[in-house]
């Protein structure tokens, strides 16, 4: 469960960013504890206690300003996912030098009621492919994977080859299974079948090129595409891609 703060200065535009925020999470399925904020000393004093997992900050603040919040972190080396909320559009270059999840402005043509749920939807992607999977390795046992970095999945036999992004070289780890049944597990986490026997991660493909009928994924590696897959693996990479940006 995401344990969530909000800060703004205002304390009715608090409250507003934080109930539009857990509602956007539960519409999707999602459980979190949402706190709001009118001071960042305070955020401070409750995230030195039990650290936030992704906040939501208002950058021009009295005293500590969502700015000062996310140097703090920074220097805490917190995997803290931060969201600036502002009025003004000109610090948003500023802003980047704390590499923010994501930037929304208060006052823009896009009202909070719709500009959250989209940054909610980026972000329960993300989490879903930060959750990990214990996956049965045939000689050294059980191995812990983050859903991120599983580049593919391969039939081959009664076994599944799970490529895993390890750097320049992928790791290979070889489970027992059948690849419809994990096809059914992982469309959840923007999986796509790209051939009979190739299972692809959309957060891992780099290209898909039509006319030689492959995908392009991290480390090097490509896929065959099956000509019955092709239209069906463009039309989820193109969703994929839409949602991401």
């Amino acid at each position: 469960m995401a344990r969530i703060g909000v800060c703004d200065d205002s304390r009715e535009m608090s409250l507003k960013i934080a109930g539009l925020v857990e509602k956007s999470f539960g519409e999707r399925g999602y459980g979190c504890t949402v706190e709001s904020f009118s001071d960042g000393t305070k955020l401070l004093e409750q995230n030195a206690l039990a650290p936030f997992d992704i906040l939501f900050l208002d950058i021009d603040m009295p005293g500590v300003s969502g700015f000062d919040i996310a140097k703090e972190l920074q220097s805490e080396l917190s995997q803290c996912l931060i969201i600036f909320v502002t009025s003004h559009a000109e610090l948003v270059y500023d802003s980047f030098d704390f590499r923010p999840f994501n930037f929304l402005r208060k006052n823009s043509e896009i009202p909070l009621e719709e500009s959250i749920p989209r940054v909610v939807e980026k972000l329960a992607f993300y989490i879903r492919q930060e959750e990990t999977v214990v996956l049965e390795d045939k000689t050294r046992g059980s191995i812990t994977v983050k859903i991120r970095d599983i580049i593919s999945i391969e039939s081959s036999g009664h076994y599944l080859i799970y490529s895993i992004f390890r750097g320049a070289s992928p790791e290979k780890i070889m489970t027992r299974g059948v690849i419809s049944e994990r096809e059914e597990f992982y469309k959840n986490y923007s999986f796509a079948r790209a051939h009979k026997g190739f299972l692809v991660n959309l957060a891992r493909t780099e290209y898909l090129s039509s006319g030689r009928r492959e995908a392009g994924l991290s480390c090097g590696i490509t896929v065959p595409i099956g000509r019955k897959y092709l239209s069906s693996l463009e039309e989820k990479y193109s969703m994929y891609l839409r949602r991401r940006s």
